[in-house]
């Protein structure tokens, strides 16, 4: 029987409710020193790397560990402006400590008018992901769309940051679904040698 998307991921966002907050901090910082280490491998030193990130909402791996850490060894740190329902995003240039606007869905944005830049690496926001790279969004298309925009344009590297718990056996995967290349938790990181 397929898998139903729907049920998948109430079931996951069910099993984030229950993550005591003292290991979900604990898990933001383990998860941010891997990933610092791991983009550190992609080369092209920290001005050459811009990094999208996302505001994390309350549920999340909590992103600003890793985005402060990035942002203190002087990698340019983005976040993500959205538009219309499944169309690419675009990333704007935000430091820790600046303001961030509302933006559609209640996520928490950077003003539309700082700079524009396209990521060298890119972490998406997941509910859950599974041992071939693939990846349960929350249903908006958004970082699809993204991504196979971005990997058309240019060399993109696009990984997930997650609770160990969000792993599943297997994500349902439509045509449309973009691969990550990899996933960070606290327990681990997960390289993907995907065919997209």
């Amino acid at each position: 029987m397929p898998i139903d998307k729907t049920l998948l991921r109430s079931q996951l966002r069910e099993a984030r409710t229950k993550i005591p907050a003292a290991e979900a901090e604990r898990a933001a910082l383990r998860v941010a020193e891997r990933a610092l280490f791991l983009v550190a491998e992609f080369g092209g030193g920290p001005e050459a790397t811009p990094v999208a990130l996302y505001a994390s909402l309350p549920g999340e791996l909590d992103s600003f560990p890793l985005l402060e850490a990035l942002a203190a060894k002087n990698f340019p740190t983005l976040l993500p402006v959205s538009g219309e329902k499944a169309t690419p995003l675009k990333f704007h240039l935000w430091r820790p400590g600046e303001k961030l606007v509302a933006g559609r869905y209640g996520l928490r944005e950077p003003h539309s008018s700082a700079p524009e830049m396209n990521p060298k690496v890119l972490f998406a926001p997941l509910l859950g992901f599974d041992g071939q790279g693939g990846r349960l969004g929350f249903g908006g298309g958004y970082y699809d769309a993204t991504l196979a925009y971005l990997r058309r344009e240019s060399q993109i590297v696009a990984g997930g940051l997650a609770f160990a718990r969000q792993q599943v056996a297997e994500i349902p995967r439509e045509k449309h679904d973009e691969k990550l290349d990899f996933v960070i938790t606290e327990e681990q990181v997960f390289r993907f040698h995907t065919d997209r």
